[in-house]
């Protein structure tokens, strides 16, 4: 299912989205135009840009400073996964192979730079200080994310807790600034624009979650990557952690073994993933990740139907559906 079929409601929003945005790409430089080219043909759900327009309607009439907060919030995004792929040497997203395998990691830092640079150029379309206070605090957030997870790198005894933070931060705030900015775009009160940002919040730790489990028990093709990905690059996810919280010493010390040689080949990959089913990883993070997309929809139950919120609500039961 994609997002046009879950949110039909804002579907001409996201068709003019695509203009704007291919628009606001485009660099005089030939290679940097060729580079954000690439990465605007190889666009993804359009979650958060459906996340803003949808948050708007809920509380009014959608208006051009939710197309603003729209690019805004996609900038920001493609910016930051950019910088990711360089971080994490990522060879392939979405199927497809990245901007740094394809050039290098001084021109995909470069280019996220553009992107982040533009993404400052749109912010002032916003004309509000409101705005730069919730993306500033959004980019806060994810920096930090990223730092934390460097700083926790093959940390195989991490705490839930400070998994929750890195996910709330990495992923989370991110949807919840899109929420909020959505509130915001229809000059909704304070109280409104704080139940978006729980919202977006809650969705995205589903949503994360969500990715963590289709690392261990998704479709390869459909994923664009393969499964077992996360292991491989030393990341530790919920259902690895709740696994190794369940083990006794001494299978955990021998999974963590594993997990801490240089390099994990694929019988080892599928050892450790079948160590995470039989611990009960995979059917712990499905429920943790089914909680907070319950709450989400619980958020929102007190505004009166309407399509805006139909959609969220399937949204919120995608997040934790989706085979990719």
């Amino acid at each position: 299912m994609n997002i046009d079929a879950i949110t039909p409601t804002v579907k001409t929003q996201l068709q003019e989205f695509e203009k704007a945005f291919a628009e606001i790409l485009r660099s005089q430089v030939p290679l940097a135009d060729k580079i954000v080219q690439y990465i605007s043909e190889l666009k993804g759900k359009r979650l958060r840009p459906a996340l803003v327009f949808l948050s708007a309607q809920l509380h009014g009439i959608l208006t051009d400073k939710a197309m603003d907060a729209a690019v805004v919030v996609e900038l920001l995004h493609t910016a930051t996964l950019i910088h990711d792929d360089v971080v994490d040497n990522s060879v392939l997203r979405r199927g497809h192979p990245t901007v740094n395998s394809l050039w290098d990691n001084r021109i995909s830092i470069l280019v996220g730079d553009l992107l982040f640079s533009r993404t400052l150029t749109a912010v002032l379309n916003l004309k509000s200080q409101e705005a730069l206070s919730i993306l500033s605090e959004c980019a806060n957030r994810i920096t930090e994310g990223e730092l934390l997870q460097v700083e926790h790198e093959r940390d195989y005894r991490l705490e839930e807790s400070v998994y929750y933070d890195l996910v709330a931060k990495k992923t989370a705030a991110l949807f919840s600034a899109c929420c909020e900015l959505g509130a915001l775009a229809t000059q909704a009160d304070a109280a409104a624009r704080e139940r978006m940002k729980r919202f977006g919040e809650c969705l995205g730790i589903a949503f994360q979650i969500k990715d963590d489990l289709l690392d261990y028990a998704g479709d390869a093709a459909l994923l664009g990557k393969p499964v077992g990905n996360d292991i491989r690059e030393n990341k530790i996810t919920l259902p690895l952690i709740h696994a190794l919280t369940q083990a006794d010493e001494q299978q955990r010390e021998e999974i963590i073994r594993l997990l801490e040689q240089d390099e994990v080949g694929e019988d080892k990959v599928k050892m450790i993933v079948r160590f995470v089913q039989e611990m009960g990883g995979l059917s712990y993070a499905e429920n943790v990740a089914r909680s907070y997309a319950e709450q989400a929809h619980e958020i929102i139950q007190s505004y009166p139907e309407s399509r805006a919120k139909s959609s969220l609500i399937t949204l919120a039961q995608f997040a934790i559906s989706r085979e990719n």
